[in-house]
């Protein structure tokens, strides 16, 4: 049997990236003395200096010493307000564990982002200590629960493969016995906005479940982002153990990616671009120079098959007590750790109190403020379920403790929110004229938005390019209000505008071919020949659909491939460089030219071609940015997530657009198969259409987006790219798009035929369900849906949209798109924010 020995930090650090435990196994191996390097990275907060290590040294400090602190046992005997509380423990804390005349002498932004999260901190403290002190607890005994608990030790191992054990080790710094709830909390601090919410409750999760292995108390989990503003995102204990498989998996993966660092085989680590600003093996180059792009790499998911055939086994033991090895020694490479050391002050050693005895047991008092239950509360406003004592926070918050996307309210206030990775496997919203479909689809992109997932926004007509602006703050109900900040805080929207200057102008020029280095990750050589030809097929279907010359139109198709297939393809190809091949070649090596197109068609193909070199048809492929989804997809400063609308209205025909959405699709095929990790697991990108009928229809019209567009339909998910698609009609769209759809949100029809066509979408599902007959004739704007793993609860209930936290109004002319950009100030490429402009309200 192989044992692997990691501590609580290594954990961290391989759920924050997993190519930083790499780079941490060969600084260690390298070391030679048995000392374990481990790296701390903190996320940036927009603009804000960095104070996350300051923060947690502080506050770990604070912890350590308030257990044995006479004046903070005074403070919690005497406690009778939570903001007395607060403003004692401040006091404490600034004299006991802070120098501050070297806090003085950071600099002003970060010293005022530190206090405030440590006053943000404090007062949770002092709440939760309130509450339990006005249900009897005696202070020493509270004391010891919330400083002095020896259950913050862990000491577990897990069984990760048929051999292989893994010994994890170490503290968790924030737990503690919540009187409100009855039970054990885990609970974790983020000095930095909300972008990542599931990435960090699965750090938490890891701690819970370890927890729970050592000490048996099934504790729920938060994390609480104290600043730049305040949100909390929470789980339950019954989440924690749903995901147990995932834990198992990072840290069995854990062993593949040290073996991999010391060349012992294992597996590549993927990387995880949210903290690549304050990364330096990522400002060095060495991460993509030693392991190449940040979503290549594996992880070991063999956890699922191993469950399957332990049955009933356990997948982790504590080791029994007084039997735990001492925490090996570690180094700690943190950038900021020297300026945490320099303000905070060092731990004295002071004699423990003698223990006083507890008028009852610290492992189980009375379950006390239990949440209020989801529904209409008085004053008829719906509200969403809260954290234990959510009456003493705003009511804004409230819906900011919500997990997964908020789409809407059912009648009864109740909120129904949709866990964000179902967007992998598509979404519809289908809906008469005037349902309420756009809206619908737009609050799922700004949820997407919210979760940290990119958009890619086609918009025909202009109706989502005004999401660029938000809905005016005094719109917004204020339980909504905070959500609605978060995106402010988050979206990063660009307006692009193909072959023209009204918005962020795209060309698409040169085209990128796949080449053979790009597709070398796919192993089966057949495979990935398939690939390489069906892209290059799509991109001669493309320039042919474009050129529209008449006559044989397939001899056409397939000489310009001939032409594709034997340009060099080392670097982009240019449009003048195919007019070129297309009149001479020859010079390629392609033989017997008059077998594959005759001459009169050839000269007719390479004249209309070098239209759109020199022509006025030019201007798709001159000026502006080259389309580059790396760069569409990557925000101009950690903590934003990009929104790009490709605004297709200022073209001039519909043939052009047709032909650059076409081009759109393949070149968005072409970077997923070549550039995303297919096994990540994750969402990476949410690809949004409104009104699918004009470009995917049903029958037999093949308009040139309809191919490159089903392909995304049928192969995105793999790699993480979901589509979402809005139609009036659901019988006028491929039904092959639909039965690629799992996810189907159906608002108000008015045809039989439609009612007909999604009973049968859903009889192929495995029987449709009563509901679909009464959505002919509902009401404006409600909806109800249907998803994978859908709670049995949401089943059939429908729900109306929440208010949309953009602008939504009549269609955007060019013009006003123009001025909208200018306006805002998106004229350079990554301009983020949306916009404070206000806007008509929807």
């Amino acid at each position: 049997m192989r044992l692997v020995r990691v501590n609580v930090t290594q954990l961290r650090v391989a759920a924050t990236c997993p190519r930083l435990h790499w780079f941490d196994t060969r600084a260690t191996a390298a070391r030679q003395d048995g000392r374990k390097v481990v790296s701390r990275i903190w996320r940036r907060g927009g603009e804000t200096p960095g104070c996350g290590a300051l923060f947690h040294t502080a506050v770990e400090r604070f912890n350590a010493a308030a257990r044995s602190s006479d004046e903070v046992l005074a403070a919690l005997d005497g406690a009778r307000d939570a903001e007395g509380l607060q403003q004692a423990l401040m006091r404490w804390f600034n004299g006991a564990c802070l120098d501050l005349d070297a806090l003085a002498a950071r600099p002003v932004p970060l010293r005022l982002g530190f206090i405030a999260a440590v006053q943000v901190y404090m007062e949770e403290l002092a709440r939760l200590a309130v509450h339990a002190r006005a249900d009897g607890l005696p202070a020493a005994e509270l004391r010891n629960q919330l400083f002095g608990d020896a259950r913050k030790r862990v000491d577990v191992t897990f069984h990760v493969g048929e051999d292989v054990h893994v010994h994890v080790t170490g503290a968790i710094d924030y737990v503690y016995f919540d009187p409100r709830l009855g039970k054990h909390r885990i609970v974790d601090y983020k000095l930095t906005p909300a972008t990542s919410p599931n990435s960090d409750l699965f750090q938490v999760f890891t701690y819970a479940l370890m927890h729970h292995h050592q000490h048996g108390t099934r504790p729920d989990v938060a994390v609480f982002y104290l600043h730049p503003t305040r949100s909390v995102r929470e789980a339950r204990w019954e989440e924690v153990e749903a995901q147990r498989g995932k834990v198992h998996e990072l840290i069995a993966s854990m062993v593949a990616w040290s073996d991999h660092a010391l060349g012992a085989g294992g597996l590549p680590p993927p990387g995880d671009r949210t903290y690549c600003g304050g990364c330096k093996h990522e400002r060095s180059g060495a991460c993509v120079a030693e392991l190449g792009h940040k979503d290549v790499g594996s992880w070991d998911r063999r956890w699922k098959a191993l469950e399957a055939t332990r049955g009933d086994a356990p997948a982790a033991e504590a080791t029994a007590a007084g039997a735990s090895m001492a925490d090996e020694p570690m180094v700690e490479d943190d950038p900021e750790l020297e300026v945490a050391l320099a303000v905070v002050k060092p731990a004295v050693e002071r004699p423990k109190p003698a223990e006083r005895p507890s008028s009852r047991g610290a492992s189980a008092p009375p379950g006390a403020g239990r949440p209020k239950p989801a529904g209409p509360q008085p004053g008829g406003e719906p509200t969403t379920p809260t954290v234990p004592d959510a009456g003493a926070r705003p009511p804004e918050a409230r819906t900011a403790d919500l997990t997964g996307m908020l789409l809407g309210f059912d009648d009864g206030g109740a909120p129904v929110c949709m866990d964000p990775a179902v967007l992998r496997t598509h979404v519809s919203v289908v809906g008469a004229a005037g349902s309420g479909k756009t809206w619908m689809a737009k609050i799922i992109a700004e949820e997407a938005l919210r979760a940290g997932v990119p958009v890619l926004a086609i918009d025909p007509q202009g109706d989502l390019v005004q999401m660029m602006e938000a809905r005016p703050r005094a719109d917004v109900p204020p339980a909504l209000l905070r959500a609605w900040e978060e995106l402010q805080e988050r979206m990063e929207p660009r307006i692009l505008t193909p072959g023209s200057s009204h918005g962020l102008r795209l060309c698409l020029d040169p085209l990128r071919l796949p080449s053979a280095s790009e597709l070398s990750h796919i192993a089966n050589p057949a495979l990935r020949a398939e690939e390489e030809e069906g892209l290059l097929v799509a991109v001669a279907a493309n320039l042919v659909s474009l050129c529209a010359c008449g006559g044989e139109e397939e001899s056409q198709r397939t000489f310009l491939y001939q032409v594709l297939r034997h340009l060099p393809r080392a670097a982009p190809v240019r449009l003048r460089d195919i007019v070129a091949a297309v009149s001479a070649p020859e010079d390629l090596g392609i033989d017997e030219v008059d077998t594959l197109i005759r001459k009169s068609e050839r000269e007719r193909l390479a004249r209309r071609l070098n239209t759109f070199v020199q022509g006025p048809s030019a201007r798709l492929f001159t000026g502006g940015t080259r389309l580059d989804f790396t760069e569409l997809l990557r925000p101009s400063r950690p903590g934003r997530v990009p929104l790009n609308v490709v605004y297709l209205n200022a073209l001039s025909n519909d043939d052009e657009k047709h032909f650059f959405l076409a081009a759109l699709a393949t070149e968005l095929y072409r970077w997923m198969i070549t550039t995303v990790d297919a096994t990540s697991g994750g969402v990476n990108l949410l690809f949004y259409i409104d009104e699918a009928r004009d470009w995917i229809p049903a029958g037999g019209g093949k308009p040139p987006a309809k191919q490159p567009l089903i392909r995304l339909f049928t192969q995105g998910r793999k790699y993480g790219v979901g589509c979402l698609l809005c139609t009036q009609s659901p019988r006028s769209v491929d039904y092959n798009v639909f039965g690629n759809t799992s996810t189907k949100l159906i608002g108000r029809l008015e045809a039989a035929q439609d009612v007909d066509r999604v009973i049968d979408w859903f009889t192929n599902e495995g029987g449709a369900p009563s509901w679909v007959a009464a959505r002919k004739g509902a009401e404006r704007g409600s909806f109800v849906a249907r998803w994978p793993d859908m709670p049995a609860a949401l089943a059939g209930r429908a729900f109306k949209g929440r208010t949309l936290f953009t602008r939504h109004a009549g269609a955007w002319s060019p013009d006003r798109v123009e001025r909208a950009v200018t306006e805002a100030g998106l004229r350079g490429a990554g301009a983020g924010g949306v916009g404070a402009a206000g806007g008509e309200g929807g």
